[in-house]
């Protein structure tokens, strides 16, 4: 399995995003929502200050409408947004499980399968969405490419 080490972050900053939210057919099926968000920030002239990443708010794993909101870090005193695109600030979160997935998106069930095996032996529980973070990645996306650098972040505490 291509993984670097499972870890504990302690403290992920807070953080500025214009973001899309919306239900989608499946978890590969987030083309819409990025097509969206990268319009708007286009047009408005908005250049992401970091890696693009989704949020998925589902307490659980679905096989099928997924709630996810993609994302792109901007600068803090960016301002704008729609009645879709929204324009706020990430808040910090004490304590992440993380982990960095070396290959095609169509493996990542491999990485969080690992992950929340992490979490629960070693007493955590989950607190928030959990977070891709797309480190290398391209575009058109495609599901199968094995040089795509993907971070995990999930929300954990202490049970």
């Amino acid at each position: 399995m291509p993984l670097t080490s499972l870890s504990l972050r302690i403290w992920v900053p807070a953080q500025r995003v214009a973001s899309v939210r919306g239900i989608i057919p499946t978890y590969p099926e987030q083309g819409e929502l990025w097509n969206e968000l990268e319009a708007y920030l286009g047009q408005q002239r908005i250049k992401p200050t970091g890696a693009c990443f989704t949020l998925y708010h589902d307490a659980e794993y679905k096989e099928r409408d997924v709630d996810a909101e993609v994302c792109e870090p901007i600068d803090a005193a960016a301002r704008g947004g729609t009645a879709r695109v929204k324009f706020y600030d990430l808040p910090a979160v004490e304590t992440m499980a993380c982990v960095v997935h070396h290959g095609a998106f169509n493996a990542l069930s491999q990485a969080y399968n690992a992950l929340m095996q992490w979490i629960q032996q070693n007493g955590y529980r989950i607190c928030g969405p959990d977070r891709e973070i797309y480190i290398k990645a391209s575009t058109p996306v495609r599901q199968d490419d094995p040089s795509y650098v993907t971070e995990i972040q999930v929300p954990v505490e202490k049970m």
